[in-house]
């Protein structure tokens, strides 16, 4: 109502000074003004169709690399199914609508092609009879989802310790609420909705304490055999040790896995020769943390896993590094099926058909403070928190250094293997130049150290990886 005041207000005086009885001169130079004053408002005008193209321009790259992961080859439907997309990135107001939005498929090159029209409602120009601009953009994407041009395994490790119940408020929700949310929409941009010719693999890493096998701790191998009764060495169902309380504590097994110690402490060697670490925790520190999911092409199983995540306890996020990498490794050798990761070999093949793209993307506060010492979170030195009492910690110094040490060798080993490695680096706090520096290091480089300053930019940092992951797909 303002602005169309204002119009009217223009109007109005544009009237009475074209119809001034007082002089020649003052008319004439009235006259002459009056281009001067149109031309100053179309150029504002055509300003805020600039914006509003480059709005459109990103919104539609959105759209149609989403579009191009989708299997059919119907305009309407392809054109339906990605216009939240665009929707999304688009903020539709008063002044600037979408007028229409169209993708189309099917030519000989096997590309997309979107176009997307918006109408943008003049301020100045309106005073000459022209009250709106057609702005036009449009977009091209490859149609991966019938043929891409490489496989894809992605393994998501995911923080889902105590501090992602700490709303900073931006949001009205939790972190990990908010994770859970992005960590969805990740999935349902990079899922290809077709594996042939050429497969997306994903896999769901949440930790805090520990890693959680689930069931499969006892199925599977991975962290050794072990006796039945209670023993004072690690190896038995139950565990007696010293404590840093200066007794002795008695914890049970659990089906959550901690770090592989010795030679082997990191690589991805076979897991069968060199199993993984047992974890004995204390009751109010227990393994609470959702199953990990090995790689796969199911989405609903993927989307199940993240909705099931909760947050709580303490962060042992070397543990969650291990098994990101370890989720993605030929030779680490402990799934079947479709969970059983590509060789090595494939990551540099010329081999079109077998090419393959490892990627492990690690989001995280940086604030680890659980390092363990024989299955248990090592006292020495004391650590504190909500999670910690002496009794529950073990007096032993922790076998491979603290938490940070074990995390960057890591992830240094990680990137030697040839997975390329992302991180996102939420609510970091960089008074702490450990957090800081593991967020950097562990990235392949500085382009895949990525930075969610508070909630409301996690699902953006999200959204901006999955779009770089498929950005090898778009033309222009």
């Amino acid at each position: 109502m303002f602005k169309d005041f204002r119009k009217l207000k223009l109007k109005e005086r544009l009237k009475r000074f074209a119809s001034n009885q007082r002089g020649n001169v003052t008319l004439m130079a009235g006259i002459s003004a009056i281009p001067l004053v149109i031309a100053g408002g179309a150029a504002i005008d055509y300003e805020r169709a600039i914006n509003a193209k480059t709005q459109l321009q990103a919104s539609l790259d959105s759209a149609v690399l989403y579009a191009s992961a989708q299997n059919s080859t119907s305009n309407d439907v392809l054109t339906s199914v990605s216009r939240p997309y665009l929707d999304s990135n688009y903020h539709n107001n008063a002044d600037a609508k979408v007028k229409s939005y169209a993708i189309t498929a099917g030519d000989a090159t096997n590309t997309l092609k979107a176009t997307g029209v918006v109408t943008l409602n003049t301020w100045f120009m309106a005073t000459v009879g022209i009250y709106t601009l057609d702005v036009t953009a449009n977009s091209q994407a490859l149609h991966t989802g019938t043929g891409r041009n490489i496989n894809l395994e992605v393994s998501l490790v995911l923080d889902n310790t105590n501090s992602m119940n700490t709303s900073d408020g931006s949001t009205g929700t939790t972190p990990i609420q908010d994770l859970k949310t992005a960590a969805t929409n990740f999935v349902n941009t990079v899922m290809a909705s077709t594996q042939t010719p050429y497969y997306t693999k994903i896999a769901i890493v949440p930790y805090n304490n520990g890693v959680n096998m689930g069931s499969a701790a006892t199925a599977l191998a991975a962290r050794g055999s072990y006796l039945s009764g209670t023993s004072t060495t690690p190896g038995s169902q139950s565990y007696k040790f010293n404590n840093a309380a200066g007794s002795t504590s008695t914890f049970t097994i659990s089906n959550c896995v901690t770090e592989r110690t010795g030679a082997q402490a990191y690589t991805d060697a076979a897991v069968a020769t060199y199993p993984v670490g047992r974890q004995y925790i204390g009751s109010s520190n227990i393994c609470g943390v959702t199953p990990f999911q090995p790689l796969t092409t199911n989405k609903t199983t993927l989307l199940n896993t993240i909705s099931s995540m909760v947050a709580n306890y303490s962060t042992a996020g070397q543990v969650g590094i291990a098994w990101g990498w370890y989720t993605l490794s030929p030779t680490f050798g402990l799934f079947t099926g479709e969970s059983v990761p590509a060789g090595y070999d494939k990551l540099t093949t010329t081999d079109v058909n077998t090419k393959t793209k490892k990627i492990m993307i690690l989001m995280t506060d940086g604030e680890y403070n659980s390092a363990y010492s024989n299955g248990v979170i090592s006292g020495n030195p004391i650590v504190s928190g909500s999670y910690y009492t002496t009794s529950d910690l073990n007096s032993l110094a922790p076998n491979n250094g603290d938490t940070y040490t074990q995390a960057n060798s890591e992830c240094t080993a990680i990137k030697n293997s040839g997975v390329e490695v992302y991180t996102i680096a939420f609510q970091l706090n960089q008074s702490y130049p450990q957090r800081v520096a593991l967020l950097q290091n562990c990235a392949t480089d500085a382009s895949h150290a990525l930075n969610a300053a508070n909630q409301s930019q996690l699902n953006s940092v999200f959204q901006t990886l999955a779009l770089n992951l498929v950005a090898m797909r778009l033309v222009k």
